[in-house]
């Protein structure tokens, strides 16, 4: 364009570019279209003069200077605009008004389009008179440019408004040398493979156009002349005036680019636009016109669908600006769509003539006929969403009757600041699902899962009903039966929430299995942590006063319930902040790629409180079950637990561990879960129960006269410090009802059985130890 632009200036165009320079136009810049036949440069002027031509396709472009808009029932007008009236052709090339349709503009002069004023960029708006120095003030003056006025007008949709005609806009026919021509076996349009004939737009009839008038091609000044339309294989309404390449390059005075917008022949391009200008008589510059070079996209919509053809790969370009724009896809997407122009939401029908239907360019959003477009327009905005990560494969899911599969998406920005375009290239891939990740009926995975849940599920049961059975024995009695059933309840239903992992990973069934899971866990682990609680509380361990305590079934119950709460309530914050829901990734290696459907949160957060909380609750019932150890077997739960504790500990933590440390698929994760839970809740259940039932047995085997420590009394007879002696009447006076029992541990607790049946607590007694000497007459107990 600079190369064209100096080219005026130094006069080499007779006219400066006005239509009598037409065709040195053509073969010039057919010239220059040799090394960039992707291009396609051309010229408008403000009297609305136009030329142009490009090799892909091979044609050439030319409009007559003047207004559009003429009224067909102003006889004034028609005078001067009849010629061009009857220029127009269809199709078949035969002759037809020009007429302009509804909704389509022209221009309207201003004072006959002959004033001027100022054009409206910041150096010609400078008051250049408030300039003092004189220097700066005629640099000022040179800066300043000068427009002509006119606007743009549009026809109204209403069928009742008077008929106006257009100056046609006309393509044409070229030889070799970029030249117009008709003449058979010299059209240039199929390229260095040979010559052809010019038809029009029907393929079938040859151009034959021998139209005379006195137009501005002839020479202007009342010359006629047969050859302006000679190769016009068709036309249409068109002024550059009114196009966004010239108003962008008259509104800001300067070379530029335009964005990406839709040419007049419906296709996408972009436009690099300088202004020309001349110099009138006193001195002004005034502003002339646009030359401009087009940039169309449909060689890169060409080259994607040509590269790609038969290829699962789909490229797509789009805008990075709102609304983002389609720019080419290898899928053949076009970036404009016809519609009408009464009803944009309305497609153009295939056989109209194009008189109704103008092009819009479709925002990515849009793309939703059919199932690649749905593709291409969630992909992006799956993308989007994300922020376009650099260095992340963003997996795309496609669930239709007619095609499924998982597509790896990635994008990557394309920028150039000199032509203005920021460009955001997505590419799909499609890979292997991955079936791993979910555990259905008829996988060996199943098989495994069923049978570890039905083992550990009838084995609880079992263990259950025959404790309940035999739950009036004492040694049953002595365990505070209730809690530890409760406890082998949980245990069942935590092997049965298993169950939650068969099937596929959708939202809900990840968020399922995030509430059972965890919550038949706490369920199973309460009762265990208050029994061990209260143990510690009734035996006073770390107390330095003794004091008698009774913590009866129903508040038990009570101290169980804030733990299951706080579970709960944990569940529920994370179910609305972070939800264990279905999130597809994509793991690569040297040979392929594998799309994964998993269960996952969105961070660390639900895995962090749970292992605080959880394996809180476990620390401090191992450390209570530590401290309350030393308890006399027939009464003694506190080894179970201690023992069910630290399996709880060790097997949860080998879980957590494999479950953090090992890259297994997720059904591979939820078997072995399965498999820790089987192990403890069976082992924790049977240390609870079978040591019970072997008691029994044996006492029923080999019945003995009972000679309990529980009956004895202590007896301590000799030199016995004052203190102790006060300390034992307090202690006999106070526990009268009660029998009293002195052992050298200081942490045992006794359960006294009523007439009633029922049990009852009650606070050991705790009492320093003594040096025993040979002369006291001690009993055997001390």
């Amino acid at each position: 364009l600079e190369f064209l632009s100096n080219y005026r200036e130094k006069n080499a165009f007779p006219h400066g570019l006005e239509p009598q320079d037409r065709d040195i136009f053509f073969q010039l810049g057919d010239t220059l279209l040799t090394a960039n036949p992707q291009l396609f440069l051309y010229y408008g002027l403000e009297n609305g003069a136009y030329a142009g031509n490009q090799r892909s396709p091979t044609f050439a472009h030319y409009r007559e200077p003047g207004e559009s808009g003429y009224r067909l029932d102003d006889p004034v007008q028609m005078e001067k605009m009849r010629k061009h009236l009857d220029s127009c052709i269809d199709e078949n090339g035969r002759q037809v008004p020009c007429l302009l349709g509804p909704g389509e503009s022209y221009i309207e002069c201003i004072d006959n389009c002959t004033s001027l004023q100022r054009c409206p960029d910041e150096d010609s708006q400078q008051d250049c008179s408030a300039v003092e120095r004189a220097e700066e003030r005629s640099l000022c003056e040179s800066n300043t440019k000068w427009c002509i006025s006119y606007a743009t007008r549009s026809i109204p949709l209403s069928d009742d408004s008077p008929k106006r005609g257009y100056i046609p806009f006309t393509f044409y026919c070229i030889d070799i040398n970029g030249l117009p021509t008709q003449t058979p076996g010299e059209n240039a349009e199929l390229g260095a493979d040979g010559l052809g004939n010019c038809y029009h737009d029907d393929g079938i009839t040859p151009v034959n156009r021998q139209v005379s008038g006195g137009y501005a091609y002839c020479g202007g000044e009342g010359i006629i002349c047969n050859n302006t339309f000679l190769g016009g294989f068709t036309s249409g309404n068109y002024d550059p005036r009114y196009r966004p390449w010239y108003i962008a390059t008259k509104q800001n005075q300067v070379p530029n680019w335009s964005e990406p917008y839709e040419f007049y022949t419906h296709n996408i391009g972009i436009t690099f636009s300088r202004p020309i200008y001349s110099i009138d008589e006193e001195g002004k510059t005034i502003f002339t016109g646009v030359l401009a070079s087009d940039y169309s996209l449909d060689g890169i919509a060409s080259f994607l669908t040509n590269n790609y053809d038969g290829s699962d790969t789909i490229v797509t370009i789009v805008e990075e600006a709102e609304p983002n724009y389609v720019i080419a896809s290898s899928t053949g997407i076009a970036g404009v769509r016809k519609v009408l122009i009464e009803d944009n939401s309305k497609p153009c029908p295939e056989d109209n003539d194009g008189d109704r239907c103008m092009g819009v360019r479709i925002p990515i959003s849009d793309l939703n006929e059919d199932i690649m477009e749905q593709l291409i327009s969630t992909t992006y905005l799956t993308q989007k969403e994300k922020n376009f990560p650099v260095s992340e494969l963003i997996p795309v899911r496609v669930d239709h009757d007619d095609f499924r599969g998982v597509y790896a998406s990635h994008t990557i920005g394309f920028e150039t600041k000199e032509a203005g375009i920021s460009w955001r290239i997505m590419i799909l891939s499609p890979v292997s699902a991955h079936e791993d990740d979910t555990i259905m009926p008829g996988d060996s995975m199943f098989q495994v899962l069923i049978t570890s849940v039905s083992a550990g599920f009838i084995l609880c049961v079992l263990q259950l009903v025959l404790f309940i059975r035999n739950r009036r024995e004492k040694e049953i009695i002595a365990s505070d039966w209730r809690f530890t059933g409760v406890f082998l309840v949980g245990c069942a239903l935590l092997n049965l929430a298993c169950l939650s992992y068969i099937g596929q990973n959708t939202n809900a069934t990840c968020l399922a299995r995030m509430w059972v899971i965890h919550f038949f866990f706490v369920f199973a682990l309460t009762p265990l942590f208050v029994k061990t609680y209260r143990l510690y509380k009734l035996t006073g361990v770390g107390s330095i006063i003794p004091r008698r305590q009774t913590i009866s079934n129903a508040r038990t119950v009570l101290m169980a319930m804030p733990f299951l709460a706080v579970e709960v309530l944990i569940l529920l914050v994370f179910t609305f902040v972070d939800p264990n829901k279905v999130e597809n990734i994509l793991v690569y290696d040297e040979s392929n790629m594998r799309h994964h459907v998993i269960c996952s949160h969105d961070t660390w957060a639900f895995f962090t409180v749970q292992v605080i909380y959880q394996g809180g609750l476990v620390f401090v019932g191992c450390l209570l079950a530590y401290k309350t150890r030393n308890m006399r077997k027939e009464y003694r739960d506190n080894q179970q637990l201690l023992l069910t504790m630290y399996n709880i500990a060790l097997v949860g933590s080998v879980v957590v561990v494999v479950f953090n440390a090992t890259e297994v698929c997720q059904a591979t994760t939820r078997v072995f879960i399965t498999i820790g839970i089987l192990w403890i809740t069976v082992f924790s259940s049977c240390i609870f129960v079978v040591p019970k039932l072997l008691l029994i047995r044996s006492r029923k085997l080999n019945p003995v006269e009972e000679d309990e420590p529980a009956r004895r009394t202590l007896s301590i007879v000799g030199n016995i410090p004052d203190s102790i002696q006060r300390m034992g009447r307090r202690i006999s006076h106070r526990y009268s009802q009660n029998s009293i029992h002195f052992w050298d541990q200081t942490d045992e607790y006794e359960d006294n059985i009523g007439s009633s049946g029922r049990s009852t607590q009650t606070a050991s007694v705790k009492l320093p130890m003594f040096p025993i000497q040979e002369n006291r007459n001690c009993s055997e107990e001390v």
